[in-house]
């Protein structure tokens, strides 16, 4: 019997259906790795689970008992442990204290006769945090921290381990021991559900995987089984799906887009000539970033020419995202260069970068969803472009806004909201464009058009790098691609090239070079 069942689980929120009838068993004695791309409703599964979200429709069964009217301490105490995406600890206490807390909760409720400190020194020991037991765990860097709340969710005792991201801030080295670690855990019964966006750790530590995309389960079986099956590759890498519905909300923004006609830019920032003799429009040169303590980017080149359209991939936390945003002036780099036209941006500030053409499309479109249309077109005018020219370069482009000009902007579909955003940043005329994840909620359909868009946009004299993970898309309007995973460009090339070693690196964690 699996140790945990989910039977026919359905979540809403609003009209967004985040998970839809997923069935999932996780047995005893097993690691099971839950994967999809981002939004596919992982998290949401794993709050069902622990009683924070309950489901619209379904069953949890733990043991084969219903506990999906149960509340979150509850099912702690029935056996269900977890960890979170975002970290939980107690930072001013210990590593030690960290895991004696949760030792001395257990007996105090359980009543069991054992010594919660004998517990937790071999929990320290077990997950390896024996050099730091003594230290503030505050003070210790993230993926220390992460390993600090597996060894706490252990001194529960749990049946069903339930790990959200556990080796975000890992170096390559500690996720393999991580991995062991998982495996060792597995072998003494208990049972351990893993969502994690490292697909090598996932192959390597999962005996069995189940794949949500748009919320629900497309595919189950071995880690083999898995990266070999058509439907996975096509939820990642955005290739052979062009036959998957559509939401009717998204059906006639397909012709709109089609049809918008290319507009000529006017002057805005583009008043003053581009440097000549220039190479690069855009140069990242031996960049370190990081976020606090997490090491992010480990030494990235990044060589975009004018006018050309460079596709940035690689599968979930390889460091894509924070690569755009150490380009467009949001994260200072550790190290490194950053270059705009030739000349040396470190430490310029957003604003300045966009108002000399280098624009940024943040993932999630950054609109602001209680203003209306109208209104957030208007808040581009700071770059001193005119409100006017703003408004019919944007209705040229997607006449849809002007009808939805006094709707608020958190009412449009996601496709909507998508066209806003593009048609804000092409109003100040940019040299640069920086598209992060331009696909996301998308109807595969819809992100082909959107990419129809953005090769008219390259055809205007625009540089462009996207990040995305519909890899096939992107790869039919790039000129040159590059592949990264943990933080480093493991390989560049054409994109045909690059979309021949897409999915080891997507579903295998590992570039065939």
């Amino acid at each position: 019997m699996s140790e945990l069942t989910c039977h026919a689980v359905s979540v809403s929120f609003g009209g967004l259906r985040a998970l839809d009838e997923v069935t999932l068993d996780v047995p005893a004695g097993q690691v099971t790795g839950l994967i999809g791309p981002n939004g596919a409703g992982k998290t949401t599964l794993f709050n069902v689970i622990t009683g924070l979200q309950p489901p619209n429709e379904g069953a949890v069964l733990l043991d084969g008992r219903d506990i999906t009217g149960e509340r979150p301490h509850r099912r702690a105490r029935l056996g269900i442990a977890r960890t979170f995406q975002r970290l939980e600890t107690f930072g001013t206490l210990s590593v030690r204290d960290n895991v004696l807390v949760a030792a001395e909760m257990r007996r105090q409720w359980s009543r069991e006769k054992f010594k919660p400190a004998e517990l937790t020194d071999q929990l320290v020991e077990r997950v390896g945090l024996q050099a730091v037991t003594g230290e503030r765990v505050d003070k210790l860097p993230t993926g220390t921290q992460r390993l600090v709340e597996v060894a706490r969710s252990l001194a529960t005792k749990p049946q069903v381990l339930l790990l959200d991201e556990p080796s975000a801030g890992l170096n390559e080295e500690e996720t393999r021991a991580l991995a062991g670690l998982l495996r060792e855990l597995s072998a003494t019964g208990l049972a351990v559900l893993l969502v994690e966006h490292d697909m090598g750790l996932v192959m390597s530590a999962s005996d069995g995987i189940h794949v949500l995309d748009f919320g629900r389960i497309i595919a189950v079986g071995t880690p083999e089984q898995v990266q070999a099956d058509p439907l996975v590759r096509a939820a990642y890498l955005g290739e052979g799906d062009e036959e998957k519905e559509i939401p009717p909300e998204q059906t006639e923004l397909m012709h709109e887009i089609v049809l918008a006609a290319p507009v000529t830019a006017s002057p805005t920032n583009g008043d003053t000539p581009l440097p000549a003799n220039v190479d690069y429009a855009l140069e990242l040169v031996d960049i370190r970033a990081a976020y606090g303590t997490i090491d992010v980017l480990d030494g990235v080149t990044l060589r975009l020419k004018p006018r050309q359209v460079f596709a940035l991939l690689g599968p979930n936390g390889a460091g894509k995202s924070t690569t755009l945003k150490v380009a467009s002036g949001q994260l200072p780099p550790v190290s490194g260069t950053v270059k705009y036209f030739g000349d040396r941006v470190n430490g310029w500030a957003p604003d300045r970068l966009a108002r000399v053409g280098l624009c940024t499309i943040p993932e999630g479109r950054g609109i602001f969803p209680n203003l209306t249309v109208l209104e957030n077109l208007r808040m581009i005018t700071f770059t001193g472009v005119s409100l006017r020219d703003v408004e019919e370069r944007a209705y040229a482009r997607f006449p849809r806004l002007q009808e939805r000009r006094k709707q608020l902007a958190g009412t449009l579909s996601g496709g909507e909201q998508q066209m806003l955003s593009m048609a804000r940043a092409m109003a100040t005329n940019p040299r640069v464009l920086l598209l992060d994840e331009l696909s996301m909620g998308l109807a595969p359909l819809i992100v082909e058009e959107l990419y129809s868009v953005v090769r008219r946009i390259a055809a205007d004299d625009v540089a462009i790098v996207i990040v995305e993970q519909f890899a096939h898309e992107v790869l039919g309007v790039a000129d040159a691609a590059a592949i990264m995973l943990h933080g480093r460009i493991q390989y560049t090339g054409s994109p045909a090239e690059v979309g021949e070693a897409l999915q080891r690196a997507y579903l295998g964690g590992v570039v065939d070079k």
